[in-house]
C-alpha cells in the first residue's frame, strides 16, 4: 500500500499544527528501517480483518460477533500477510476487535451492513492526498467509519476535550471521513456520520464520536490552509505532541536548542504540597515534557543515522553492523526428539501455564459460559503512578489525604491539651 506524499490520515494533525514539517521531512534521507515487529503484526491483523469483513459483506447472515468468530476459527493455520493465523491471534486480536465492533453497532441502533472494506479514498481539492478507510458500515440513517488499531502502545481516542474545553475530533478520522464522503458520496447521503477507533490491546477497546457536517467543513478548511502554508517558502514550524513520529525533529531549531537544560526553568526548593500548583510543581511538569521529548528525539536521530549510513554517508565514530537476530528453535518435534535422546524429561522440554484473560474470554464465548468474576481479582494497593489529566482512570487525591491527616492530627492535639 502506497502512502500519500503530501498529506494523509496519519500526517494531517502534524501538517495542520506545523506546516513547515512537510518541506523539512522531504529534505531528509529516506528511511531504510525495517518495519518493527509491532507494525508487521498490525499489518497481519488488518489483513485478517479485511478478509473477515469481505466475508461478512458477501454473506450478510454472518454479521454477528459469534458467527464471525466461528468463521475466523476455520481459518486457523492459513497465512495472512507474513504469518499463519493462530488461536492466540484470534483470542488476543481478532475476537476482541469483533467485540468492539459489535458494541459500536449496538450503540448506534444496529442494522448495519458492510459498505466498503479497505476503501481507497481521496481528499477533495488536494492533489495526491489520499488514504485507506479500513471499514465503512451503513444503516438506514447512519454511516460508521471504523479504524483498526492493533498496537499495544499509547491508546488512541476518537475525540477528547482540549485545554479550551472544546471537543476535538481525531484528525486522522476526520481525514478519512472527509475523503470517504467525497469519494463515496452515496453512502453518506441522508445519514448521520460516526467515526470510531477499535483498539483491541487497549484498556478501552472502543472509542467513537459523532461527526457533524460542520466538523468536516472546518477540518477541510484547516487542512487546505495548512497545505498552502506548507508549500510556501519559509513555512512556519511549531513544536508539540504532533512531533512524536516526525523525523524532522532532528533538524528543527525548536528541537535542537537547549533541550535538556533544566537550569533555564529555575526550579525552587521543593516545598510542602499545597492545595494549588507550586513553582516546583510547574518545574516538574516542564521537566517531564522535556525528558519525554528527548526520548523521542533520540529515536529519530538513531533512525536518521541509520538511513544516512545505509545511503553511503560517513558519521564520525559510527558505522553499520549486522543486526543481531534472536535465535529460535527449528521444528518442535525434531527438537523434542533430540532433547529426549540427550536425557531431557518431558517437563524439561514443555511448559504448561494458564492462558491469558483474552484467550479465556474468547473460549468462554465459544462455549457459551461465563467465567466467575471471583476468579480474577486485582490485588489491593496503595501504590500510585503518574498519568496525564485526560486519563480515564479515577483520580487519587493525595492532597485530600494530606488535609484529612492534618485534621486528624489537630483533633488528637486538642484531645491531648484537654487531658
Amino acid at each position: 500500500m502506497s502512502h500519500s506524499t503530501l498529506v494523509g490520515g496519519s500526517t494531517a494533525s502534524r501538517l495542520i499544527a506545523c506546516p513547515g514539517s512537510f518541506a523539512a521531512i522531504l529534505a531528509l534521507p529516506p528511511s531504510t528501517d525495517i518495519p518493527s515487529p509491532y507494525a508487521e503484526e498490525g499489518t497481519f491483523a488488518h489483513a485478517v480483518m479485511e478478509q473477515l469483513m469481505l466475508h461478512r459483506q458477501a454473506n450478510p447472515r454472518d454479521c454477528t460477533q459469534a458467527k464471525l468468530v466461528r468463521v475466523v476459527r476455520k481459518w486457523t493455520g492459513q497465512v495472512f500477510y507474513d504469518r499463519k493465523l493462530t488461536d492466540e491471534h484470534i483470542d488476543e486480536l481478532i475476537a476482541p476487535a469483533l467485540a468492539g465492533l459489535h458494541d459500536l453497532e449496538a450503540e448506534y441502533g444496529g442494522g448495519f451492513n458492510v459498505a466498503a472494506v479497505e476503501a481507497q479514498v481521496r481528499f477533495p481539492k488536494l492533489f495526491n492526498a489520499f488514504g485507506t478507510a479500513d471499514l465503512i458500515l451503513t444503516s438506514k440513517d447512519k454511516v460508521l467509519l471504523v479504524d483498526w488499531k492493533f498496537g499495544a502502545g499509547v491508546p488512541v481516542h476518537a475525540s477528547w476535550t482540549d485545554a479550551d474545553d472544546y471537543l476535538a475530533i481525531n484528525p486522522q478520522l476526520l481525514f478519512y471521513l472527509t475523503a470517504a464522503k467525497a469519494t463515496l458520496p452515496k453512502l453518506f447521503k441522508g445519514r448521520r456520520m460516526v467515526a470510531a477507533i477499535v483498539q483491541p490491546r487497549s484498556e478501552h477497546i472502543l472509542s467513537h464520536t459523532e461527526v457533524l457536517p460542520s466538523d468536516i467543513i472546518i477540518f477541510k478548511q484547516d487542512l487546505m490552509e495548512a497545505v498552502d502554508k506548507a508549500i510556501a517558502p519559509a513555512a512556519p514550524r511549531r513544536k508539540g505532541e504532533h512531533c512524536r513520529f516526525a523525523a524532522c525533529k532532528m533538524t528543527c531549531p525548536l528541537w535542537t536548542g537547549p533541550l535538556l537544560d533544566l537550569s533555564l526553568i529555575q526550579p525552587e526548593t521543593p516545598a510542602a504540597a499545597t492545595g494549588g500548583p507550586t513553582a516546583y510543581g510547574k518545574y516538574l511538569a516542564h521537566a517531564k515534557t522535556l525528558v519525554d521529548m528527548a526520548a523521542l528525539y533520540k529515536r529519530e536521530i538513531d533512525e536518521q543515522m541509520h538511513a544516512y549510513l545505509e545511503a553511503g554517508g560517513l558519521i564520525p565514530g559510527w558505522r553499520l553492523k549486522a543486526k543481531t537476530k534472536q535465535r529460535q528453535w527449528i521444528e518442535e518435534e525434531i527438537v523434542a526428539d533430540v532433547l529426549i535422546r540427550l536425557g531431557f524429561r518431558p517437563a524439561d522440554i514443555w511448559q504448561q501455564k494458564l492462558v491469558t484473560f483474552a484467550a479465556a474470554d474468547a473460549a468462554a464465548k465459544r462455549l457459551g459460559v461465563k467465567i466467575p468474576d471471583e476468579l480474577r481479582v486485582a490485588p489491593e494497593t496503595n501504590e500510585t503512578t503518574i498519568a496525564t489529566v485526560d486519563d480515564p482512570a479515577p483520580v487519587v487525591d493525595r492532597g485530600l489525604a494530606i488535609e484529612q491527616f492534618r485534621a486528624s492530627l489537630g483533633h488528637l492535639l486538642l484531645q491531648g491539651e484537654s487531658k
